[in-house]
């Protein structure tokens, strides 16, 4: 007979991990929980954001990792560098991949787990029909935390890719002291890469952005610019060498078709720090890109989290941002869970 799980995550990295957690520590069978991910390495951030500051103080890390209870960190035989670094601080992505991966190896081994890719899915008899390489698996219900790809503007001169930007020690050698380097955007991840491009010693950074820089504020209950701003080490970087005394070989335009014309063939190479889109899935009678940012809800019984899937708040200003950062992944979905658990196909 074919085995029909409860709920099936599609996904290994820190959105589902957390929605693995949180279905055990709601009191879900392993058994009845199917994961499905190609390397359960901790997705992306494991693979290719390992050397980037992070835009989270250290305790929200630390808050992720013990209150997803079935997690068992608080028994973890490992000293974790991040359980030293400051709670009010900023640290290297790297310090919260180590202890997730610790994490996902102690989840593999409690529920059931399918290496791959998931191909498609359609609903079948009150059911989601997950066609993976080379299985069709079924579950009642199915989260998606599928992740995000960086976007691309497709420019014509040489491109690094944003996978080797954000990595120091790739980017050092991806570059000469006589390149003239485009940064697109204004992104936390753009100011990271203008930073490492002038600590690789280029000529020249000329960074072209389509909105001004903005700094995250930390008021009393709350956070301005929380998703969109910059913060920690960055943020300081950037007041002190960009904002307020410009260094000499950084160049600033606003991305005007005439700037861009006067300004990029001056560049003999680029990156584009440009922000992300979503990974999404076929599914026959869906359009899995289209979800209720409220609360996840794709279909019934199909749900979306993490950053394919960010929920929409809305600051005490009015501002509307889409919500992304491992702690915040947790607190949504804490909340909307036992509106999914009700919610069948």
């Amino acid at each position: 007979m074919t085995k029909i799980y409860d709920w099936a995550i599609v996904g290994a990295g820190p959105a589902g991990l957390a929605a693995i957690g949180q279905l055990l520590d709601q009191g879900a069978a392993p058994k009845s929980l199917l994961w499905i991910d190609p390397e359960f390495q901790v997705g992306d951030l494991g693979k290719y954001w390992g050397e980037v500051s992070s835009n989270t103080k250290v305790k929200l890390f630390s808050d992720f990792l013990l209150e997803n209870r079935s997690f068992g960190y608080d028994s973890c035989p490992i000293d974790f560098t991040l359980n030293h670094l400051d709670p009010e601080d900023i640290c290297e992505l790297q310090h919260m991949v180590d202890p997730l991966q610790w994490v996902s190896d102690q989840l593999v081994k409690r529920v059931k787990t399918q290496r791959g890719k998931v191909r498609s899915l359609k609903s079948a008899n009150g059911t989601w029909a997950l066609d993976t390489d080379g299985e069709t698996l079924h579950s009642r219900k199915v989260i998606l935390a599928t992740g995000a790809v960086p976007k691309t503007l497709n420019q014509d001169i040489d491109t690094i890719d944003i996978e080797t930007a954000l990595k120091p020690s790739q980017l050092n050698q991806a570059v000469s002291a006589e390149d003239t380097v485009a940064v697109f955007g204004s992104s936390h991840s753009a100011m990271i890469i203008v930073r490492s491009l002038i600590e690789a010693g280029v000529k020249k950074v000329i960074n072209f952005y389509r909105s001004p820089i903005r700094y995250a504020i930390y008021m009393d209950h709350w956070i301005l610019y929380d998703n969109t701003g910059l913060k920690g080490e960055t943020a300081r970087w950037t007041r002190q060498n960009i904002s307020q005394h410009c260094l000499p070989n950084i160049e600033r335009y606003h991305a005007t078709q005439d700037n861009l014309d006067n300004h990029l063939p001056r560049c003999t190479k680029a990156v584009e720090a440009v922000g992300f889109e979503s990974r999404h899935l076929p599914a026959e009678g869906v359009n899995t890109a289209e979800y209720d940012a409220s609360n996840g809800i794709i279909a019934p019984g199909l749900f979306g989290l993490g950053i394919a899937y960010p929920q929409k708040v809305t600051d005490p200003l009015g501002k509307e941002e889409m919500s992304v950062g491992i702690w915040k992944f947790l607190v949504y979905l804490r909340s909307v869970l036992p509106i999914w658990m009700q919610y069948d196909i």
